[in-house]
């Protein structure tokens, strides 16, 4: 090969060619339209701009591989290897996506027999039909079956992938043999792949095992719905699979010479699915969809649950006697006209003690509030009340006791006063208590507790 300033001498076409089976999609389609730009139209050159457009698997790149093919086509009808590509191109198209192209598809593979009915690239598509029948698997399923025949052979993968090699170098233009060849020259390094395809029913059916039994397991479990993603982890061998034979066929096709000539004779067929097998994918598909069915299900029903109550407010409460007077009588009404959600209940109670004559107002309510978070309590209460001429001196959290939920409480200071409170929240009820002044905040946060416990009964109830 003789080299003038890094260029070949070749022949454009087959520099352009050259470049094309080396992978190199960008530079063989510049090659072969400077090539048509500087020599006008050329059979093998749109042939190979067609290709190298249609091997990128991209929208864009299909239509310019069409323009390619059909601007070939224009200048050269009968050009039995234009018409074969096109014939594959078109054909290769979604019959519910893109009827126009496998019409096309149709008509050039039908003018390929009409000239030439005995030729190689006739008898190629010939060959498709008759080997593969009115439902043809399609190209990856027959590289499954190929890689799963090769490694359950029981021959080392090495010796099968270079025996492959020389099988796809003998027939260069078998398309399943270059395939099969560079799908097993990417699993000698790929053992995860090789475990999915070595036995891809029972690998799926163990695979979505795993993945409903975790999902069941994270309701179970009392983990939040987010944790039911890892789940997912069950498709990464899958994922994994697919990456490396997609990238083996995108190589294949590559190394695929412009031209067309017989396949190797004697090909296997390549068998369908058994019963055994859909049964098991059907399993699998079943197994996955329960376990998402159930923990769908399940995590709802946690999540619009809540804790039922009966609420009683005590007669006394440390000696201190349940206040007869206008200030219970407005806090009890207040409380009434308060917004709450369907169902809600409210309480109220002030306590008086008869020596100093020191208030302790109880007030709340039992609701759903399953779809409210605790965790705001704290906020709310940091905000203050400032259209009550309120302002925040501290804030602080609490034990909430035996009865969960969040405690948070704080002081608030208003002219010449100070008002301390302790308001508690769980997934059913609601409530504080406020005293004068900030003398012990301790002792404010136990009563809250104890008046909550001995007010809240828990009682069986719908979820």
């Amino acid at each position: 090969m003789v080299e003038n300033g890094g260029r070949s001498e070749l022949p454009v076409y087959e520099r352009a060619q050259s470049l094309l089976r080396a992978g190199e999609l960008a530079r063989a389609r510049a090659e072969a339209q400077t090539g048509l730009d500087e020599h006008g139209p050329q059979a093998g050159l749109h042939l190979v701009l067609g290709r190298a457009h249609a091997a990128e698997d991209d929208d864009e790149h299909d239509r310019a591989a069409e323009r390619a093919y059909r601007a070939g086509l224009d200048a050269f009808p009968d050009d039995l290897d234009l018409l074969a590509a096109y014939a594959e191109f078109g054909l290769a198209g979604d019959v519910m996506e893109q009827p126009g192209r496998r019409a096309r598809g149709q008509a050039a593979a039908d003018r390929l027999r009409e000239l030439a009915p005995g030729s190689a690239q006739a008898l190629r598509l010939e060959d498709t039909d008759a080997r593969r029948g009115p439902r043809p698997p399609s190209l990856s399923y027959t590289q499954r079956h190929d890689a799963r025949v090769a490694l359950n052979s029981g021959v080392d993968l090495a010796v099968a992938a270079e025996q492959a090699h020389e099988a796809a170098e003998a027939w260069p233009c078998d398309r399943r043999l270059r395939v099969r060849a560079e799908t097993l020259a990417a699993l000698r390094t790929e053992g995860l792949a090789c475990l999915t395809l070595r036995d891809p029913h029972r690998t799926a059916l163990v695979l979505s095992g795993v993945a409903g039994v975790w999902l069941l397991a994270v309701p179970a479990l009392g983990l939040a719905w987010p944790h039911s993603l890892w789940a997912l982890a069950a498709l990464v061998p899958v994922l994994r699979e697919q990456r490396v034979l997609r990238g083996a066929r995108r190589r294949a096709e590559l190394r695929m010479p412009a031209g067309y000539a017989m396949p190797a004779p004697g090909a296997p067929d390549v068998p369908l699915p058994t019963r055994r097998e859909r049964a098991t994918l059907a399993l699998a598909l079943v197994v996955v969809a329960g376990g998402l069915w159930g923990s769908t299900q399940w995590q709802y029903a946690r999540w619009t649950d809540y804790p039922h109550y009966e609420a009683s407010v005590p007669k006394t409460y440390r000696g201190m006697p349940l206040a007869d007077d206008r200030t219970s009588d407005l806090l009890t009404a207040s409380m009434a006209q308060a917004e709450l959600p369907p169902g809600g209940t409210p309480f109220s109670a002030v306590y008086k003690d008869e020596d100093s004559g020191a208030l302790l107002a109880f007030t709340g309510a039992t609701a759903d509030l399953h779809d409210e978070d605790p965790d705001d309590l704290g906020k709310e209460l940091s905000r203050g009340y400032g259209s009550a001429g309120l302002t925040v001196k501290s804030t602080w959290s609490a034990d909430p006791g035996v009865l969960g939920g969040r405690l948070e409480c704080a002081v608030y200071e208003t002219v010449g006063a100070e008002l301390s409170l302790c308001a508690w929240a769980d997934k059913g009820s609601t409530g504080m208590v406020l005293v004068g002044g900030d003398d012990d905040r301790a002792g404010l946060a136990r009563a809250t507790r104890e008046l909550r416990e001995a007010t809240l009964r828990p009682t069986a109830g719908a979820a």
